[in-house]
C-alpha cells in the first residue's frame, strides 16, 4: 500500500511539474517568446520598429505552422530604457509566461542588467541592437545580431582619420551605450594617432546640453563625434545650431537613420554623418521590406529587421532541435553559420557576437546618403 502511495504521489508530482514547465516547452502547447524594448522614453523610436518587426516574424511563422506544429505567443515589456525597468520586466516574464527566449533588449544599459537573470535562469537573451562590448562576455545564454562598439569604434575612427581629422571632442549620452560607444572610438582613434581633446557626457533624457557644447566650442577641436539616442539627437544638433559650434558633426549611432530625427533637426541636421550595420540586401530583406510595408504602410525602420530575424532565427532553431528548450536553443544557435536574414547574414561567434558590414552615411539635402561600407 505504501508503495501504491508513493507511486501515486511521484506521479502527481510529474504532472504539476509538466503542467509548471510544459515539457522544457514552458508552455504548454504554445511556445513563449518575451520581449523586453523601450516602447516608451529615450529610445522608443528604437523599440517601436522592433516590436513591430517581431510581430510580423510571430505571425509569418505562425500562419505556417508554428514550430512543430506549436503556435507562438509573444509576450512584450517596456523597459523605458531604463535599466530597473528592464529588470522588473524581466522578472515578471519569467515569474509568469517563463518565456525559451526574450527579444531584447535595445539599450545596451538594460541589456546588460538583464544578461544575468537570463544566465542564472537558462533563458536564451537576444538583443536586436545592443552593441556594448561588456556584452560579449555575458554568458553562454546571452547573444545578439548586431555588431559590437567595438568594430563599430574601429571602423568610424579609421575613416574618421583617413579623411584627415587628427584631434576631435566626444559628446556622449551617460548610459552605457553611450560609455562604450565614446571608450571603443577613443581607443582605435588614440591607437591610429589621433587626439581626443575632450570629452563631455549629458545626462539621458535631458532637453539642455548648451553647458556641454559651450565648453566644445572652446576647445577648438577639428570635429566633433556625438554618441547619441534619437530623441536627444536633434537636440544636440539644433542647440549646437544655435550656439553656432561651427563643428563637423559624427554621430556614432543609427539616430539619424530615423527620417523622424532628421526632420526635427530640420536644417542643423545638414552635413552630419553617422555609423551603422550597412542594409542587407538580396531576397530575404527584400521580402522582409516588402511585408513590412504591406503589414504597417511604411518602410522599415531602424531595429524593425533585427528583431523580426531573432523570432525567424529562433523559429528555424527549434524547429530543428530534438526539444522545444532554451537549452536547444542556445546549444542550436551557437551552430549557426551563414543564416539569411532580414537584417544581413549571421554567424555566431563562441561569444554570442556576429560580425557584419559598417557602412558609413552623411545628411545631404535632408536625404542620407551612402559613402562608403567597409
Amino acid at each position: 500500500m505504501a508503495s501504491h502511495r508513493l507511486l501515486i504521489v511521484t506521479l502527481l508530482t510529474a504532472v504539476a511539474l509538466l503542467h509548471l514547465y510544459g515539457c522544457d516547452n514552458k508552455g504548454g502547447d504554445t511556445v513563449r517568446i518575451g520581449a523586453i524594448l523601450p516602447l516608451t522614453g529615450s529610445a522608443a523610436q528604437w523599440g517601436g520598429p522592433a516590436r513591430d518587426g517581431a510581430q510580423l516574424a510571430v505571425d509569418e511563422v505562425n500562419s505556417n505552422g508554428g514550430i512543430k506544429g506549436q503556435k507562438i505567443a509573444l509576450d512584450i515589456e517596456d523597459d523605458k530604457c531604463d535599466p530597473t525597468t528592464g529588470v522588473s520586466a524581466m522578472q515578471k516574464l519569467l515569474a509568469t509566461t517563463k518565456p525559451i527566449v526574450v527579444d531584447g533588449a535595445v539599450c545596451s544599459s538594460v541589456s546588460l542588467a538583464i544578461a544575468p537573470i537570463a544566465e542564472e535562469n537558462k533563458t536564451v537573451l537576444i538583443s536586436p541592437a545592443s552593441t556594448t562590448p561588456l556584452l560579449t562576455h555575458a554568458g553562454d545564454y546571452v547573444f545578439r545580431v548586431i555588431p559590437t562598439d567595438a568594430l563599430r569604434g574601429k571602423v568610424f575612427a579609421e575613416y574618421m582619420y583617413s579623411q584627415g581629422i587628427k584631434d576631435v571632442s566626444i559628446l556622449y549620452i551617460n548610459n552605457e551605450g553611450g560609455v562604450g560607444n565614446k571608450d571603443t572610438f577613443t581607443e582605435n582613434f588614440s591607437r591610429l594617432g589621433g587626439k581626443v581633446i575632450s570629452t563631455e557626457a549629458y545626462p539621458q533624457d535631458t532637453r539642455d546640453i548648451r553647458s556641454q557644447l559651450t565648453k566644445i566650442k572652446q576647445t577648438r577641436p577639428s570635429a566633433l563625434v556625438v554618441v547619441s539616442y534619437p530623441d536627444d539627437t536633434p537636440i544636440v544638433m539644433r542647440q549646437a545650431q544655435e550656439l553656432a559650434v561651427g563643428l563637423p558633426m559624427f554621430f556614432q549611432t543609427e539616430a539619424l537613420d530615423d527620417p523622424a530625427v532628421i526632420q526635427k533637426a530640420g536644417s542643423a541636421a545638414e552635413g552630419a554623418t553617422y555609423v551603422l550595420p550597412a542594409k542587407a540586401e538580396g531576397p530575404v530583406p527584400d521580402a522582409f521590406a516588402k511585408a513590412y510595408k504591406k503589414r504597417y504602410g511604411r518602410d522599415p525602420e531602424t531595429f524593425a529587421a533585427e528583431s523580426y530575424d531573432v523570432i525567424k532565427l529562433t523559429a528555424q532553431v527549434l524547429g530543428e532541435s530534438p526539444t522545444i528548450s532554451s537549452g536547444a536553443l542556445k546549444d542550436g544557435l551557437r551552430k549557426i553559420q551563414g543564416y539569411l536574414g532580414a537584417s544581413g547574414t549571421i554567424t555566431f561567434d563562441a561569444n554570442g557576437d556576429v560580425i557584419k558590414p559598417m557602412a558609413i552615411k552623411k545628411i545631404s539635402n535632408g536625404k542620407s546618403v551612402v559613402l562608403v561600407v567597409k
